[in-house]
């Protein structure tokens, strides 16, 4: 896992190593928890205090570390991030977090966030607290036959769950402890099915099988793409030769023991824990400083992950381990306590706005701009709080509006979330024009009647048909209303057109894909033109570059004087969108009334895009414009082209009450 952490290609499935570990750890604790049931001597109040004293005392030591890198480096709204992810480490559930503020664990985004790797540690929490209780009911109320049924039973049906829930739930059920349960219970089944029976004789076949099951964990682990829709069977396949593995280790003379029992496998096995806590902290502020990452810093990242991995385990891990204090002492002094403390000091950071002066005057500057600019609503308005199951809430058209205020509702604006990210643009826009516009949207949406998305992306078919059934909503609201205008937004090279289907199993080709596009343009502006409304089109603005945050940012981190005045971008055009030009075009001509806006019209000239205006960026994230950025470019929209919400047509007529 580590290899996988550093960047080396030679492991690109090398986060099964936490899948490892939860076998290891099933098999390890069930079979302690069941020595002391049959010994008569098992204590719940014992077992936590073991388990707190054995993991919190060296994690809360790289969270403090780590709070130090995130107050020296972290800039105010990664610091943010950081304070969120920290308590929620602290109260054992950051893998919940992270499954709900990561796009997926392996994101180019994630790797970053210092405490990531800590989501794993919570599932191992939350088996620790099935765990032990399920093992003190099936010891007390079940035979050893009875017990290895169940097992086998709950192995089969959480397996079955686990490959399930992501083609039903995506990237975040990566993180679930309802994904991961099974690979617990395949260590847990190994414990108890081996409990008072022979270990393993020394046959040619057993240990060739042994190190047949550890050769398989490493293709698997040396296999790219195994990370897509995980867990998946290749999940159920590592596990199973995890159990292969520890049986066959239970023998002292076979081969794969006498691997393991190696000095140096033995030292990292010793400090593996430790190894673990830091190395991804590491890794993470070397990335987050955009450091190079030659061969010769990543040994240094090495060498300093095995230097305080070693000092860990030896001045943290051994010492505190052996402490016994009460139950409710060792929760207070390893969670209660420090939660409370992390609490009060990310309240103090956001009272003050996570101290944007640590970096100087000009961040303060740029940070408190773009605040200025930050519509409360706008966020409040995009996917499920604007939603009712597939269908939108009513309510979200009287609430959910840019432009002027104290007129009744008469466009409607639905889209993506670069829709979204338009709530200033067109607020401006419409409200120079005295009229209002409700704003919908659903990220990574189409809004497209009669279209939908197979096989893109990340985002499967399950998940779009949320996509699909608020669409289908959006335009029987279109039609039951008495909109003037309707505003369609989106990212629109952003989908590619090989997964445009009109539904799942049609033939997929990029060909396919832009006469379907093209075909459900035409029937949403056949949908809109034929309640009176006017239509328009928002076409596509520049995608900030990849680049684009470390150009303008990395002066800040690194306490330089000057940068991010160089962050151009080009004002070329690639083949998509030069296909939807072309396609704007000739639906221009056929709907005499379609209205086009191009915010390339202020934002480019000549050459270059700007990504800039008055030394404040006008992009938020890794494609979005910022708040202030699209109030900055309305401003110049109305400054220098027509405004397409005046002379349209004639007098609005308002939105019924609802």
């Amino acid at each position: 896992m580590l290899l996988f952490h550093g960047g080396l290609t030679a492991f690109p499935s090398g986060f099964l190593g936490v899948d490892v570990f939860f076998v290891i750890s099933g098999f390890l604790i069930t079979a302690i928890v069941r020595a002391d049931l049959v010994a008569g001597k098992f204590s719940f109040a014992d077992f936590y205090v073991r388990r707190l004293w054995r993991i919190q005392v060296a994690l809360l030591a790289v969270i403090a570390a780590t709070l130090l890198a995130a107050a020296i480096f972290y800039l105010p709204d990664d610091f943010n991030v950081y304070f969120k992810s920290a308590m929620q480490t602290i109260g054992l559930t950051s893998n919940y977090y992270f499954a709900k503020t990561t796009t997926a664990y392996a994101a180019t985004g994630s790797q970053t966030l210092l405490l990531l790797h800590t989501w794993s540690l919570s599932v191992e929490w939350q088996w620790y607290v099935l765990m032990p209780v399920t093992m003190w009911l099936l010891y007390r109320y079940a035979s050893p036959r009875q017990t290895r049924v169940v097992l086998l039973l709950a192995l089969v049906a959480a397996s079955i769950l686990a490959v399930r829930q992501p083609v039903m739930h995506g990237d975040a059920a990566y993180f679930w402890f309802s994904s991961r349960i099974f690979q617990f219970l395949f260590g847990a089944t190994l414990a108890v099915l081996i409990e008072g029976r022979p270990k393993p004789s020394n046959a040619l076949a057993l240990n060739a099988l042994g190190l047949l099951a550890l050769a398989l964990i490493f293709a698997i682990a040396m296999k790219p793409g195994v990370i897509a829709d995980y867990p998946n069977p290749y999940a159920v396949m590592l596990s199973a030769a995890c159990v292969m593995v520890l049986w066959m280790g239970g023998n002292e003379q076979s081969w794969v023991s006498r691997v393991l029992s190696l000095a140096p496998v033995v030292f990292v096995g010793d400090i593996s824990y430790s190894l673990y806590l830091w190395h991804w902290p590491i890794f993470a502020t070397w990335r987050y400083l955009q450091l190079p990452e030659t061969g010769g810093c990543l040994l240094l990242c090495f060498a300093l992950t095995f230097l305080l991995g070693y000092l860990s385990y030896r001045f943290i891990e051994q010492p505190y381990r052996r402490l016994r204090p009460g139950f409710g002492k060792s929760l207070a002094v390893l969670v209660v306590v420090p939660l409370v403390a992390m609490a009060a000091v990310f309240g103090v950071a956001q009272k003050y706005a996570f101290f944007p002066g640590r970096f100087g005057p000009e961040l303060a500057y740029v940070n408190g701009t773009l605040d200025k600019y930050d519509p409360p609503l706008r966020r409040h308005c995009l996917q499920g709080r604007g939603t009712n199951g597939g269908n939108v809430d009513p309510h979200y058209l009287d609430v959910c509006v840019v432009g002027k205020k104290d007129v009744p509702v008469t466009g409607l604006m639905i889209g993506d979330s670069y829709s979204n990210q338009y709530w200033n643009f067109i607020g401006l826009l419409s409200n120079a024009a005295g009229i209002s516009v409700a704003s919908l949207a659903t990220p990574s949406c189409l809004a497209l009647p009669g279209v939908t998305l197979y096989n893109w992306y990340s985002i499967n078919y399950q998940q779009y048909r949320v996509c699909e059934d608020r669409t289908k909503h959006y335009y029987s609201i279109i039609q039951s209303h008495q909109f003037k205008y309707v505003i369609i937004g989106e990212n629109w090279v952003y989908y590619d057109f090989a997964a445009v289907v009109n539904q799942p199993g049609d033939p997929q080709s990029r060909e396919l894909g832009q006469a379907r596009m093209e075909a459900a343009v035409r029937h949403a502006l056949d949908i809109i033109t034929a309640t009176g409304a006017v239509p328009v089109v928002i076409k596509g603005a520049p995608v900030m570059p990849p680049d684009f945050e470390g150009c303008f940012y990395q002066h800040f981190k690194l306490r330089e004087k000057t940068g991010g005045t160089d962050c151009t971008l080009s004002s070329n055009k690639n083949q998509t969108e030069i296909w939807y030009d072309q396609l704007f075009e000739r639906l221009k001509t056929r709907y005499p009334s379609l209205v086009l806006i191009d915010p390339r019209l202020v934002q480019c000239s000549g050459a270059t895009c700007m990504t800039t205006y008055q030394g404040v960026p006008i992009y938020r994230d890794t494609g979005h414009m910022s708040d202030y950025g699209s109030y900055q470019l309305g401003q110049r929209y109305l400054q220098t082209q027509p405004n397409p919400f005046t002379n349209s047509g004639s007098t609005p007529a308002a939105v019924p009450s609802r």
